[in-house]
């Protein structure tokens, strides 16, 4: 609804962070910083879309205040001319009104975001398929985690084993000895022999205890290293997938649909209905002209997008309407705010963690601390809702 997306002030800045990436990239060990700081530049730009789309959203709530705030004269002017106006979309819409065409206000809506719809469309099904990936990822990392830790269970409990089989090979070279020398001893019998066999024997099987229990360590170690990792990039999946939600879920909230299907199904009954009413657009002068004189005195009193109300006449007109069309604009501006609340949240979380892995970042850190500051920078202040 209302507006269209402009290039965020602060664009530039989040460049110029990603740039400073490759200087650190496979020059760290340990710690994932550079995970860790192309998560911190995705939330930015997260927030940054977020931030000028709640700027936009709340001066066309200025513009819904203004109206209150008109002088009479202006405010006849203005209701006039938009009763004029609804009454001529209405005879024009009876007029055209087909099977299967979509609502005014979806039209409007079409309307008003009819250059960026197409590449609304595209990203919304491409998001849509990468929840599907991620849901699917996800449900795979959680197995490997899973198994991983089977794994190990499995290695501790063939070390204690090999612990039990070290004892008793012990016992075995101990009852040997002990019999070769009462052999000795009390029958005279030589027993080098003996010794030499138990010995040779005890030898083998403890080298084969001592190479598999180090195997199991071994297992253990890589186990806990392999669910590290999976922790790792579970966890950087969550994140772009919350994003990715918000966005979706923002995107059903601002085109009033359930999904892709139902979004492209809607623009094309738009295109229909446009190729109907453009054949009256110009021929209707009486429309020409109140839409003319409500742009008017909406630029007089100075209202941020002037041209927008000739699609919501009717809102102007009735009040239930413009109540209405207030509350969503207040809706979508409290799910921005929350998407910009995630994403400092998650920028601050994700500072902090590197800031904890100093020791490990080692003589990169310079590099690091540049895009920090340079993260510090951007204008991540949530404005008041008064």
């Amino acid at each position: 609804m209302f507006f269209k997306r402009r290039k965020s002030s602060n664009d530039e800045q989040i460049n110029t962070v990603k740039e400073n990436e490759p200087q650190i990239r496979d020059k760290t060990a340990g710690f994932q910083v550079v995970d860790t700081c192309e998560q911190m530049i995705d939330a930015a730009r997260e927030f940054e879309d977020a931030r000028e789309e709640y700027a936009l959203v709340t001066n066309y709530l200025t513009d819904i205040e203004k109206m209150g705030n008109m002088s009479a004269a202006d405010k006849k002017i203005m209701q006039d001319a938009a009763s004029n106006i609804a009454v001529l979309n209405k005879k024009r819409n009876d007029f055209l009104k087909t099977e299967n065409r979509i609502s005014d206000s979806q039209y409007a809506q079409m309307q008003e975001l009819e250059n960026e719809i197409p590449r609304a469309i595209k990203r919304l099904e491409r998001n849509e398929g990468y929840l599907d990936t991620i849901n699917r990822d996800l449900k795979y990392l959680e197995g490997e985690k899973i198994q991983l830790d089977i794994d190990k269970e499995a290695s501790y409990d063939q070390q204690k084993k090999l612990r039990v089989f070290a004892v008793l090979i012990i016992l075995f070279f101990a009852a040997v000895v002990a019999v070769c020398f009462a052999m000795r001893f009390m029958m005279d019998v030589d027993t080098t022999v003996f010794m030499f066999i138990g010995a040779l024997l005890s030898a083998a099987a403890g080298a084969f205890i001592f190479l598999s229990y180090q195997n199991e360590a071994n297992e253990i170690k890589s186990c806990i290293a392999n669910k590290n990792r999976a922790v790792s990039l579970e966890n950087r999946v969550k994140i772009k997938y919350v994003n990715v939600k918000n966005s979706v879920d923002y995107t059903y909230e601002k085109y009033h649909v359930k999904n892709s299907k139902e979004f492209v199904y809607i623009y094309e009954q738009y295109l229909l209905a446009v190729k109907d009413k453009e054949r009256f657009r110009q021929t209707s002068d009486d429309l020409e002209y109140n839409n003319r004189k409500l742009l008017d005195v909406l630029q007089k009193n100075h209202f941020y997008d002037s041209k927008v109300w000739l699609n919501y006449a009717n809102a102007i007109v009735e009040p239930k309407e413009m109540v209405e069309l207030k509350h969503q604009l207040i809706v979508r501006r409290q799910k921005l705010r929350g998407r910009m609340q995630y994403n400092i949240n998650t920028i601050t979380s994700l500072r902090r963690d590197i800031l904890s892995h100093r020791g490990e970042i080692g003589d990169r850190m310079p590099e690091i601390n540049r895009i920090l500051n340079k993260i510090a920078e951007l204008n991540m202040e949530l404005e008041s809702e008064d």
